[in-house]
């Protein structure tokens, strides 16, 4: 699986901010494919909200830097699920 797709199936199960994803790609649920770095996940992230697949809104928490949180769109699901449609390299 490719960081884009694995980024789309992340936030298919819940929206996330690129902490969280590098978290759930390298301790969590989808440890299982690989773990991606945030040097790959923030381009992937920026890629995918150009392209009108993930949304972001930005999350103030008083004290602390502001957490920009990304869900995916109706257009991200039908990439993902096209993006599973083809084989692994």
């Amino acid at each position: 699986m490719n960081v884009r797709t694995l980024i789309l199936a992340i936030l298919r199960a819940k929206e996330a901010s690129g902490y969280e994803i590098k978290k759930m790609s390298s301790e969590g649920p989808f440890s299982y494919f690989i773990d991606i770095s945030f040097g790959s996940i923030y381009p992937t992230l920026a890629r995918l909200e150009q392209e009108g697949l993930v949304d972001c809104r930005v999350e103030h928490h008083p004290g602390k830097p502001d957490a920009k949180i990304y869900s995916i769109t109706e257009k991200g699901c039908a990439e993902l699920v096209e993006g599973l449609r083809h084989p692994p390299q």
